[in-house]
């Protein structure tokens, strides 16, 4: 039981301390690729040299990253040309490269269906010199780009880079996308690299390239495709539509009145339910202020029509997050909304109408909304998030603050349900108020330890998850103890028997900063830091985490960072059975707004 799926971007503290994010971030480093011999070499004018100990100084990524980035950005518009037998590539290729070998891989089938086949590749061990030309036909047949691809495109994501002996090892996720046979195919995986010392003549030069395990996978049949977007087929008959969701953020910061408070970060949630009793499942989405919440009512033919200001529910005040839940117990889903103002409750006539029935300005600024009836008692109860504290609750420090630990966020809230649409704060009372004030992104509600009472996972911001057990009517942090904690910058989780095994496991979304996997295992980065922070700050940017239920009241991390690991920058994210074959398949949003900068790595 829990609230609506709800895709949120950073609020403005967050906003503001992005740049510290990548310079105070990485994560674990893996194996490196096999050494080559070397070559004494002279440095650029005006570079650092390497750090003899290992690992380097904290200038090598700024100083190097642009090089390497530079050098795989040729390489990888090589790879993506059919005809680059020895053309633009070679720039960035010494004349024979080390590379495993393509002659030495097993093949493991992950999955084969219908529309798609998944099979996974790991090397014995096996390590081949090729020429340039050699290079580019092997990793190509590799990524399954065949010779008659016009559509095809190879990308390099840098996220590690040391020294190792006199020479540069990198680290970078490989993706790429194509076609064989008229078949789209994508492939992945992590290259452990090693490259020639830049001098004052040349660019560092790819000298060995391992690809030691990688997935390819290739839809087999293209007449019914897996997901198709039709957003603008259900809801285009609709003036919110043409006058409102199709324009972006940009557009509504230029027009609207900033007196109305409006917020453009992509926070604004959604909730799903059937208002009208018809038996079809509609929609309400909340909005910037400014901008009125919509409601949209399903009809039998598929299409979305805007009855928001007929239903009463077309709040401008800027909106988080909303709840379409019964919570008085008549049948029909009533309406709870955080907006930036106050928590708001109202209750359905049944027919999609909706009356105020509650007001609660102690919970403004709240976020994720989510209901469970945690105290058994028959009714839901409600328990909304406090991101970023006002005014006078944030002290003498405006940021989170400590920054991998932060204490000086929002006050998370539940609001037990007395009946009547009556909701008390029993947040200190059931034991919630225990290490509150994290800047909570998300909760999700789940019993599992099996007892029949449902226990809540609450995701944070700067610092540790944690998750609390239910033990009656009160609520025990269990996060070290159960090896939960999962220590990032969290945004979401989701449960789900992934395993099924009869326990409930846990998958929670985090931020990956390719940025600060470069950066943080610099030797020199500060001197100050104790080991136990740096493994702190690492495990923050590692990327998402799944953590399998023992059943014995403990986790396990068992994430795989090349697969369910990696989630680019994550969000929102959703266990679900995808394709009907009994096993939970995982859904990811990610992403975050970029621009081009010179002086960023």
């Amino acid at each position: 039981m829990g609230g609506e799926a709800c895709l949120m971007a950073l609020p403005l503290p967050r906003f503001f301390l992005c740049c510290l994010v990548f310079l105070l971030a990485g994560c674990s480093p893996d194996d490196k690729a096999s050494e080559v011999e070397s070559e004494d070499v002279e440095l650029k004018a005006g570079m650092t040299a390497p750090d003899q100990q290992g690992g380097g100084g904290a200038e090598l990524a700024e100083e190097w990253s642009a090089m390497v980035k530079a050098q795989l950005i040729v390489i990888e518009g090589a790879l993506a040309k059919s005809d680059s037998h020895g053309g633009e590539g070679d720039a960035a290729l010494l004349e024979t490269v080390r590379m495993t070998d393509v002659e030495h891989y097993e093949n493991k089938d992950l999955y084969r269906g219908d529309l798609l086949e998944i099979v996974e590749l790991s090397a014995r061990g096996a390590f081949v010199e090729v020429t340039k030309s050699e290079f580019m036909d092997q990793v190509r047949t590799l990524l399954l780009l065949g010779p008659d691809s016009q559509e095809e495109e190879v990308h390099f994501k840098l996220f590690g880079i040391e020294w190792e002996g006199e020479h540069l090892v990198t680290k970078q996720r490989l993706t790429a996308t194509g076609s064989r046979d008229g078949n789209e195919v994508k492939s992945s995986g992590v290259v452990n690299a090693i490259w020639s010392t830049p001098t004052e003549t040349d660019q560092p030069k790819l000298l060995s390239f391992s690809l030691a395990k990688f997935v390819q996978s290739e839809r087999t049949s293209t007449d019914n495709p897996a997901f198709e977007d039709f957003t603008s087929v259900v809801m285009g008959g609709n003036d919110s539509w043409s006058e409102q969701l199709q324009f972006g953020m940009n557009t509504w910061g230029r027009s609207i009145e900033h007196s109305l408070n409006p917020d453009f970060l992509g926070y604004h949630g959604l909730a799903i339910g059937d208002v009208d009793g018809d038996g079809l499942e509609d929609l309400y989405l909340c909005q910037p202020g400014g901008l009125p919440n919509l409601l949209f009512r399903q009809t039998p033919e598929g299409k979305m029509i805007d009855i928001s200001a007929v239903a009463g529910v077309d709040i401008l005040d800027n909106s988080t997050g909303a709840l379409l839940v019964d919570l008085d117990n008549d049948g029909d889903p009533d309406m709870a909304v955080a907006t930036k103002a106050a928590f708001l409750v109202m209750e359905n006539d049944g027919t999609g109408k909706f009356t105020l029935r509650g007001r609660y300005p102690e919970v403004g600024l709240g976020y994720s909304p989510t209901a469970a009836d945690y105290d058994l008692d028959g009714d839901l109860d409600l328990f909304v998030l406090g991101y970023g504290a006002a005014g006078s609750d944030i002290g003498d420090f405006p940021t989170p603050h400590p920054f991998r630990d932060a204490r000086n966020g929002g006050a998370n809230i539940l609001l037990e349900n007395q009946g009547g649409f009556r909701f008390l704060d029993a947040t200190e009372r059931c034991g919630l108020g225990a290490g509150n004030h994290r800047f909570s992104f998300a909760a999700s509600w789940e019993d599992f330890d099996n007892d029949g009472l449902l226990d809540v996972h609450i995701v944070n911001d700067f610092g540790p998850n944690q998750l609390f057990r239910n033990e009656g009517k009160r609520f025990k942090d269990v996060s070290v103890q159960s090896g939960s904690q999962d220590w990032g910058f969290g945004m979401s989780a989701t449960w789900a028997d992934y395993d099924r095994d009869g326990h409930m496991d846990l998958y929670v979304s985090n931020m990956f900063s390719s940025a600060g996997n470069q950066i943080l295992p610099q030797s020199n980065l500060d001197t100050t830091l104790s080991e136990e922070t740096r493994k702190k700050y690492l495990k923050m940017v590692r990327g998402n985490s799944l953590l399998r239920n023992s059943g014995s009241g403990s986790f396990s991390d068992v994430t795989d960072p090349m697969n369910e690991g990696f989630g680019g920058w994550a969000w929102g994210s959703q266990f679900a059975d995808l394709n009907n074959d009994g096993w939970e398949d995982l859904y990811v949003a990610n992403g975050y707004i970029t621009q081009e900068d010179e002086d960023d790595l």
